[in-house]
């Protein structure tokens, strides 16, 4: 949603009504929060699980997200100055990069590629809330981001396996 507003698509608000920013912010907002959800589900199976440390590693990543998505989805919504985001998106970036090189993860290609483009798209918000990277820019890269995570999900619905 927030790709398609970056590049224009529903970008005004209707006559007399609010800016549709605020309804992705609150989209934004319940991402974070399922996001949330998912990091508690994945620390309490992990001593179910056959890869046990794994989920709780991957947790950790998920984590970064959902505080993240959280954040943004808040400051959306109230208006909050987008640079505390962007300077938030930079640690999250980085560490977000640094499960790439993690053992756990070695020969998952949609993964890895997947968490390096975010590294980039993190580092694209930085510089947008800095007025360094032009708003469509970042809303062409977020749409790519949003197609790209949808990729997994139609290799399992073609029944197979996720490279």
């Amino acid at each position: 949603m927030i790709g398609l507003y970056l590049i224009g698509v529903g970008a005004e608000p209707a006559e007399g009504g609010q800016d549709p920013i605020k309804m992705v912010g609150w989209v934004e907002l319940v991402v974070g929060l399922l996001l949330a959800t998912q990091v508690f589900l994945l620390v309490q199976q992990s001593s179910l699980s056959p890869i046990g440390g794994l989920n709780v590693v991957l947790a950790g990543l998920v984590l970064l997200f959902a505080i993240f998505f959280i954040a943004f989805g808040i400051a959306l919504i109230k208006g909050g100055d987008l640079r505390v985001i962007g300077n938030l998106a930079v640690p999250v970036g980085i560490l977000a990069g640094a499960y790439v090189s993690f053992d756990l993860f070695e020969g998952t290609f949609m993964f890895q590629s997947s968490t390096l483009w975010w590294v980039v798209v993190f580092l694209m918000v930085a510089g947008f809330t800095y007025g360094k990277v032009p708003a469509k820019i970042l809303g062409y890269a977020l749409i790519i981001t949003a197609i790209w995570g949808f990729a997994p999900v139609v290799y399992l619905a073609l029944d197979q396996p996720i490279p």
